[in-house]
């Protein structure tokens, strides 16, 4: 939170080896890999838990965000598709693929993840409305039936 990554890792990395391989510790490490833009590692750990562990959502998150960063919209895209089919109930997942269908051009297929996201979670009402991965849609003026601004 404090911006101090690098700090962070010394810590991490002076954990007793029994911690090392827990879930908490092992999303920190891909937090602060985020932090210092080593977006390959952040990667390849995320993709290792995701296959590890399918049913966490968080690791497909993970992924796909470093993926964006590492690759392109379209390989995190990918990757956030096949997490869908696990986890259809998850709003971050829909919300996610709904910034990615946004980016890539795909507005109708974006309005309706976007939907399936707000369905599931009308927290991300208020996210959608600042997020810039979704500019085009609200330019292209969202549906007044989704609750959002009008236009």
């Amino acid at each position: 939170m404090l911006g101090m990554f690098q700090d962070a890792w010394d810590e991490l990395e002076n954990l007793p080896p029994e911690f090392c391989s827990d879930d908490v510790v092992l999303a920190l490490r891909i937090e602060v890999f985020h932090g210092l833009g080593k977006w390959d590692s952040a990667r390849v750990l995320a993709e290792s838990l995701a296959t590890r562990s399918p049913e966490n959502p968080d690791w497909w998150l993970s992924w796909s965000f470093a993926l964006r960063r590492e690759q392109s919209v379209d390989a995190a895209q990918a990757v956030l598709r096949k997490a869908a089919h696990i986890h259809p109930t998850v709003a971050m997942i829909a919300y996610n693929l709904a910034c990615y269908a946004c980016l890539l051009g795909k507005i109708a297929e974006a309005k309706e993840l976007l939907k399936r996201a707000f369905d599931a979670d009308e927290a991300f009402k208020k996210l959608a409305m600042d997020d810039p991965d979704l500019d085009a849609i609200f330019d292209k003026g969202m549906p007044t039936t989704m609750g959002l601004r009008e236009g």
